[in-house]
Order: C-alpha cells, then structure tokens, then sequence
C-alpha cells in the first residue's frame, strides 16, 4: 500500500511539473513581441526509481532555462551604436545642407556672381551713378545673406546642442531604470524573465543613445561604464553625464560658437569618450563639421576665412586706388565692414560700409588708370591673380565648402543605410537564437498537454487502485 501512495505522490508531482511546463510555454506566448524577451524553458528532471527506497521515478521542474545569448546581445548592442551614430551624423549633416543651394542660382554663390558682374559692369562705365549704385546693391546683397548663412548655420548648432542636450537627460533615465534593475535584482536569488526582458530592451535603448561596455557580475546585477571607462551604473550606485556648451578660458577665439561637452558626475570631461550612439554623431556633427563652417575656441572656420577674404580683398583694392583720374582725386574707402574681435566673428557680422556712396567708389587703380580698380575686381571671379583663398577663386573655395559639406552627408547617408542592414541582419540572428518561435511554442504545448494528461490519467488509475484496495482490506 505504501508504494502505491507513493508512486500516486509521484505522478502528482509529474502533473505539477507539467503545469508548470505550460505556463513557461504560455508566458512565452504572452511575450513574444515584448521587446528584450528572451525564449524561456522548464528544466524538466527526472526522479530516480527505487520503491525499496522510497525513490518513486516520475519527473520535477528545476527551474528555468533562458534562450538568451550575451554575445548575440552583444552584437546587437554594438550595430545599434554605429547605427545610431550615423542616423544622427546624416539628419544633421542634412539640417546644414539644406541652407546651401548646390547650384549656385540663390544665396551667397549667386550673390558673389552677381557682385562680380556689377563690377564688370561698372568697369565698362565707372563713372556711371547706376553701375555705381548697381555694385552698393550687390554688395548689401553679398553680406546680408553671408548674415544669414552665418546666423542659419548657428541656430541649427543651437538645435543640436538641445538633442545633446536631451539625450543626455534619456541616458541619464535609463541608467536609472538600470540602477533599479540592479537593486531588485541584487534582493532575489531567483531570475525573473520578465524583469530580465525589461533590463535588456533598456540597454538596447541605451546602445542607440551612446556607445558603452557591459559587465554582468556574478550576483545578476549590470555595471556599465563608457568606453573610457567612466561609469554609468556600478551595482546599485548610479552616475549622471551633463551636457555643457562651452568656449575655454583663454581660446584664441573667445567670441566663438561654444563646442559641446559632456561631463561626468566630478565634472571631468568625457566628451572623448562618447564615439557612438546618437549623442556621439551629435557631438561630431557640431563639434567638427559645424566647427569646421563656423569655427570655434581655436579654428576660424570656412565661411569666416571666406567672408573675411572677400572683403579685405575688395577692400584692399579699392582703398589703393582714388575715385577719379584728376590730381587730388579722394582716396578710396573700404566697399565692406565686419567685426574683427576675432577670427570667428567676421562671417556673422559682414556689412555694407555705412559711409559708402556712389560717388565714393573708387574705379581707378594706384597707376592712374581709369577702370583699373574695377577690372581688377571683375577678375576675381575667374583669376586668382588680385586675391584668392588657398590659391582658389573665391566662388571656387565657396563651392568645395559647399562640396565638403555635401560630402560629410553622402558619406553619413550611406553608412546610415549599410548600417540599417547590418544591425536588422544581426537581430534576426540574435531572435533566432533567443526569440519566440510561435509555431515551437505552440508545438510544445501540446507535448505538455498530452503529458498532463497522461500523468492525470495515471493519477486516476492510480487512485482507483488504492480505494479497491482499501474496500478489499478487512474490518477488525
């Protein structure tokens, strides 16, 4: 009688472990598109046999057993660092192109052509009060939307700096959500898959915000630092990164646009460190393409070297020469003003000269010649004898600046389109390994269900037994 109500204790013990079984598979189901689950199984163990020693077989759940692969994760991990990184060098780069026209029939390209033929105009006619005033409005032309480039491209650095600005706040909550993990994680012995789903769609989250390294300690909870090592989240202890925009004490160009910098919880500066995500294509789209067109504490920037060129050219030309032929003839004066606080202000700040008129431009050269100072600068549309940049026409070193640009967004465009695929081709890889195949589940619970109902059955059988054979015992 004894081993029958064991090997009835048993088969009660199968049913709970089948039970058990059918909730891994149904919980499975339930999460299948929960973003960072990972496919579970029931440890299912069988019992040993031996009735003489009270061993009655069957079978027991030992806990769970998780699909999930650290180094797929890992990989994902990584593709979403570049990815995001070249989603947000492409999205900028794209901001900043846009307020170039590439064919040079509006903005400044077509405002310097159009400089250069009213001083060809004017060269033919340098006495001419309408050629004269034709050059005055070319040139308040020029400036204004040199002005507005200027002041256009730094907006959009203002804009950037905000999403810097904002993804350091997200990092910041998710490093959090992280820390929480941890505290939960460090108070249970036992994994639980749904806290585990959560802590690995937060670190596919984060992967796409900032590039990180990830070390699991042996007690289940997360340590995460960056790549230069300093922390994000160290066991139930969290770090918060800042994002500052900021000129050094003592920069050559003190009256520059501020870089972006990011600071650790001491205040120290890691902004080397941050390489990946989409905080690290912001900072290298402000910090060095932006930097490159506008300037910072120590470059002066393309449109500045431009701007500053082009007038002290024009300048230089028409102040050596005199406004008539005759003997006493007044001086020329500058065509252009800007402020010359340093080497980054002249772009933003270029101007018609105030005191200017038609009357006081100067048409001809330091030799006498009549229209000598307006051929000269007619010339500067093609030759580069009367004043170039880098041994460039000024519409040619404004149109490679217009290249170079358009070049960093075809580059970022492109790899932002490789990357797409290569991180979509890596999670497939990781959700075959760990991801919930519908059709597998669905075949595994029938198998739990037939052997429920064969340990259920047994259990009945078994149970029908043991009352016959207490009906079958005498009375006394």
């Amino acid at each position: 009688m004894s081993n029958l109500m064991s090997v009835l204790t048993g088969a009660g013990n199968a049913l709970d472990a089948y039970q058990k079984a059918m909730d891994v598979v149904q919980n499975n189901i339930t999460n299948a598109n929960t973003p960072g689950y990972a496919s579970q199984s029931i440890n299912l163990v069988p019992q040993p046999f031996e009735l003489s020693g009270g061993l009655v077989g069957g079978v027991a759940a030992k806990g769970l057993i998780s699909a999930r692969d650290d180094s797929a994760d890992a990989a994902v991990q990584q593709q979403l660092q570049l990815l995001g990184k070249y989603q947000m060098q492409a999205q900028d780069t794209a901001s900043l192109s846009n307020f170039f026209d590439a064919t040079g029939n509006t903005g400044v390209s077509a405002d310097l052509n159009q400089l250069f033929q009213a001083f060809s105009a004017w060269s033919v006619t340098p006495n001419a009060t309408t050629a004269q005033q034709g050059v005055l409005d070319a040139a308040q032309s020029f400036a204004t939307d040199v002005n507005e480039l200027a002041g256009s491209l730094a907006q959009t650095g203002q804009a950037i700096q905000g999403q810097i600005s904002s993804n350091v706040q997200q990092i910041n909550q998710l490093a959090t959500q992280i820390q929480q993990y941890n505290i939960q994680r460090d108070n249970t012995a036992t994994p639980d898959p749904n806290l585990d789903a959560q802590l690995h769609s937060e670190l596919e989250q984060l992967s796409q915000l900032v590039n990180f390294s990830q070390i699991t300690q042996a007690n289940g909870t997360v340590t995460l630092v960056l790549s230069g090592g300093a922390p994000l989240v160290v066991g139930t202890e969290q770090y918060n990164i800042s994002a500052v925009a900021q000129v050094p004490a003592g920069a050559a160009n003190p009256n520059s646009t501020p870089s972006a910098r990011i600071l650790d919880s001491n205040g120290n500066d890691i902004t080397s460190q941050i390489t990946g995500g989409q905080l690290g294509g912001e900072l290298d789209t402000h910090n060095r393409v932006l930097a490159s067109l506008l300037g910072d504490a120590t470059q002066a920037g393309s449109l500045n070297t431009f701007a500053k060129s082009v007038a002290d050219t024009i300048n230089n030309i028409l102040e050596s020469g005199t406004v008539g032929v005759q003997a006493g003839a007044a001086n020329g004066i500058a065509l252009f003003t800007y402020n010359n606080a340093d080497a980054t202000t002249p772009a933003a700040s270029l101007a018609l000269n105030p005191n200017i008129t038609p009357a006081t431009l100067a048409p001809v050269d330091s030799s006498g010649n009549a229209n000598g100072n307006a051929l000269q600068l007619a010339s500067l549309a093609t030759s580069t004898a009367n004043g170039s940049i880098n041994g460039k026409t000024f519409g040619d070193y404004f149109s490679g600046l217009m290249s170079a640009l358009g070049g960093e967004n075809s580059v970022a465009t492109a790899n932002q389109q490789t990357q797409q695929q290569v991180a979509d081709q890596t999670k497939t890889q990781r959700d075959q390994i760990s991801g919930v195949s519908l059709d597998q589940q669905a075949l595994m619970m029938l198998q739990f269900q037939n052997s429920y109902q064969a340990a259920a059955k047994m259990v009945t059988v078994l149970d029908e037994l043991a009352q016959s054979t207490i009906n079958m015992m005498p009375l006394y």
